[in-house]
């Protein structure tokens, strides 16, 4: 996955802003959600693809080592997943003639992360520092050598699954039945596809699939996500927003998404795929309904800043979101300072160190967890310049947090890992 370092460009927004007229568009995923989409909002183009050709993502940037799941196909059962994935628990990939199934109903599951596309389901176990989680980098050889296998359940279909390697922008796997004691191995070279995100690869046919349009804004897909607040990693659908893009949800008031133009209300936030997500629609009753007062405004490093907001959902029968969207002009936007945000170091044990480059009188720094819960806070009294504050993060559990820095009405959100 691309790095997408955003640091974090204020905005002052002069009051005549002179935003482009608003363009009603839709996304059709078709009948139950066949189909994934990736759009464009500059030009309206979409791209889309059969929801179930591909079942595992690899990141293309040569400074990422992330893979991500299919969480779109078809489920076995209300509930669970078409596609589980557990870490082998026998043993390390020294081991692969000799991989079982047993008690893989009780083994602990692997998700994608809800939030972020850097977090996907074969790096949920890392520790830490060179630890990707399905494999270390070693710092002599720059190679990322895998170190376990792991049982990836389609449907009836049980297959063992080595990630043996990243080398150079290349991934090499091996893969088989379960019954089968050895299988060749298949390189996946990502580095050919820098221009997109991921490259997706199919286990059933073996193929690699070219799928994603390139620079696009916004995926609508199936994911993994909390459901109602309470139910992780469970199959939602929605519209994943790309890294490129700070979003801001602004609730504008019942019947005002159409004449809300101030993009300055609300906090921006990075590294939030689910900004947009499945919250924009609702089952009323027994039919779907869509927010009438949200607002999402989507801001990237360069200041162009989107503003989308739906109008209807119609679900399993066409899959089908439409929207207004509308560029707000930028000859309305003056650079009024820079914040850097750093976070060091990370991972994090017991203490950690926030630095920004202040230019308000006062800041606020909160820690998320995955949930959005807040789990430490500072309120500071600043000066202009460089402002740095430790956190105690000892009593937090180990795990991903995301580290907010308030100023002025603006927020820039980064990743923490406590181990």
């Amino acid at each position: 996955m691309k790095k997408f370092t955003f640091c974090a460009l204020l905005l002052t927004i002069s009051t005549g802003l002179n935003a482009q007229t608003a363009v009603q568009d839709s996304i059709i995923m078709g009948a139950s959600y066949a189909n994934e989409v990736y759009y464009i909002l500059e030009n309206g183009t979409k791209s889309e693809h059969v929801a179930t050709d591909w079942h595992l993502g690899f990141a293309t940037d040569a400074f990422s080592a992330t893979i991500i799941t299919n969480a779109g196909l078809p489920s076995p059962g209300m509930g669970a997943p078409g596609m589980s994935i557990a870490i082998w628990p026998g043993g390390t990939n020294a081991d692969f003639a000799t991989v079982d199934t047993a008690g893989f109903s009780t083994w602990p599951k692997l998700f994608d992360d809800s939030l972020s596309f850097e977090l996907g389901a074969f790096n949920q176990n890392s520790t830490g520092g060179m630890d990707y989680g399905w494999g270390a980098y070693n710092l002599s050889t720059h190679v990322i050598a895998g170190d376990s296998v792991y049982i990836v359940k389609i449907g009836n279909v049980a297959y063992k699954l080595d990630i043996v390697k990243r080398q150079s922008g290349t991934y090499t796997i091996r893969y088989a039945n379960v019954a089968d004691a050895t299988a060749p191995e298949v390189t996946i070279p990502a580095s050919n596809y820098a221009t997109k995100d991921f490259v997706f690869f199919n286990l059933i046919d073996g193929q690699i699939k070219d799928r994603e349009l390139e620079d696009w804004d916004l995926w609508a897909v199936k994911y993994y996500d909390w459901y109602n607040g309470a139910y992780p990693n469970q199959v939602v659908t929605g519209i994943l927003t790309h890294p490129k893009w700070e979003v801001a949800v602004v609730d504008a008031g019942t019947g005002n998404q159409s004449t809300h133009l101030d993009f300055t209300a609300g906090a921006y936030t990075t590294d939030k795929k689910n900004a947009i997500g499945q919250g924009y629609k609702f089952l009323n009753g027994m039919s779907w309904a869509v927010t009438d007062s949200d607002v999402y405004y989507l801001r990237n490093a360069a200041g162009d800043v989107w503003k989308w907001y739906p109008t209807s959902f119609v679900g399993t029968s066409q899959g089908k979101t439409v929207f207004y969207k509308q560029k707000m002009a930028t000859a309305g936007l003056e650079t009024a300072t820079t914040q850097f945000v750093d976070i060091y170091p990370n991972p994090a044990n017991d203490q950690l160190t926030v630095v920004f480059d202040s230019k308000a009188s006062n800041a606020e720094i909160i820690v998320r967890n995955q949930t959005g819960q807040i789990v430490a806070a500072e309120s500071l009294n600043t000066t202009t310049g460089v402002t740095q504050q430790k956190l105690d993060i000892s009593a937090l559990t180990n795990g991903l947090y995301f580290v907010e820095v308030n100023q002025n009405g603006f927020s820039t959100v980064k990743n923490v890992v406590k181990y």
